[in-house]
């Protein structure tokens, strides 16, 4: 079997969710039995996975990076789209049993050629904040086009399955559930005593603190936890830390208003050392999230032995199934209770033995086999 990958996700966003899903199958997939995998990308490509069973075909037109979103720039992505059918037809021409998965909501320009789709989640089709957004309006676009010419559907979690059956009226036969893994012996694994108090106080974790990873837009709801943060008695005691981009104004203003400037620890984006040691240091992680796809940190976090704060709203409760301590992202008061129940030594004890057990249960070997089946079941139904 062929299968055929358009890599947008190697040029247009080569960090984050979708890029690391991407990078964790291909490698594991290319090592099937008789099965190739081609990567058709930008040439402004970053971090394709390599292998011998791996192939890349290489796209010699201009990104267009330059310009800015406006009608020029939509005509000229519509006539690189016609371009770009034409030469994937003549790239990939003649192939038996193969397979076309996008990146990144590419609809195939292969008609003749089973197509699959991954649907990480619908933050542009459920928050107003985003909707008007020209280039997430042509993100929908796309992905309902993809979603109407795929055989199958692959949903990293339950809710997102439920939610393409509610917005998009996918059948659910077309939808396979494929959860996300986790290298548990990455993260689990201890290193020695000097490594860890170099890492800790290169980030200035010299005080016991809890965590927050990740972006912090509107749909993280972010300022609630800080707010709920605050406003606990552990912050008399702890830090917050913050890995991610800079405070931007709002947050800046929020900081000063709330008076939690010295009870917080940012950091940048933490390196793949750094991110098990800074887990396993933490007190907890939260996920205050009104809505994900699915959730990375959670499982790298129970991997790690690092106890969870998360919503009880999208797929946390799925994923996560009681070993979290769970709130109400509407709640602060929930919030700011949840901060105190995690230092309880029965609760903390209890949170870190299930959340190990749980996260056992998340593996990107059985993510990349099930992701096969998926391509098999779509060869046969597209036959």
């Amino acid at each position: 079997m062929k299968i055929i990958i358009d890599g947008t996700i190697y040029s247009s966003a080569p960090s984050g969710g979708a890029y690391r899903y991407f990078n964790e199958l291909i490698p594991r997939l290319s090592k099937f039995p008789k099965t190739e995998v081609k990567i058709f990308a930008q040439k402004n490509h970053v971090g394709i996975p390599t292998g011998s069973n791996i192939k890349v075909a290489e796209d010699s037109l201009p990104t267009g990076s330059w310009l800015s979103e406006g009608k020029l720039k939509q005509f000229l992505r519509a006539r690189k789209r016609e371009l770009q059918s034409v030469m994937l037809r003549r790239q990939f021409s003649g192939f038996e049993e193969a397979v076309y998965h996008s990146t990144y909501y590419t609809p195939s320009p292969l008609n003749h050629i089973t197509q699959v789709v991954t649907v990480h989640d619908m933050i542009s089709e459920l928050f107003k904040e985003t909707y008007d957004l020209p280039h997430l309006k042509t993100l929908r676009k796309a992905k309902a086009e993809c979603l109407k010419s795929a055989t199958r559907v692959i949903a990293i979690s339950n809710q997102t399955k439920k939610d393409l059956q509610a917005i998009y009226h996918v059948p659910e036969s077309k939808i396979d559930v494929v959860y996300h893994g986790v290298d548990y012996d990455f993260f689990s694994r201890i290193c020695s005593i000097e490594k860890k108090q170099q890492v800790l106080n290169e980030l200035n974790l010299t005080t016991p603190y809890f965590l927050y990873v990740g972006g912090r837009l509107h749909h993280k709801n972010f300022k609630c936890f800080l707010k709920a943060f605050s406003q606990s008695k552990v912050s008399q005691d702890h830090k917050l830390a913050v890995a991610g981009a800079p405070w931007d104004e709002e947050e800046i203003d929020l900081i000063r208003k709330l008076n939690v400037e010295k009870h917080l620890i940012w950091m940048p984006t933490l390196g793949e050392h750094e991110l098990p040691i800074v887990y396993q240091n933490a007190i907890a992680l939260g996920l205050p999230s009104h809505y994900e796809g699915f959730g990375l940190p959670l499982i790298e976090s129970m991997a790690a032995g690092c106890p969870v704060l998360a919503s009880n709203t999208g797929p946390f409760p799925e994923l996560a199934e009681g070993a979290a301590v769970f709130f109400d992202p509407r709640d602060e008061a929930q919030m700011e209770k949840s901060f105190e129940r995690v230092l309880e030594d029965s609760v903390r004890t209890r949170l870190i033995e299930l959340g190990k057990k749980q996260a056992m249960k998340f593996s990107w070997d059985l993510s990349a086999k099930k992701h096969w089946e998926c391509y098999q079941k779509a060869l046969k139904e597209h036959a």
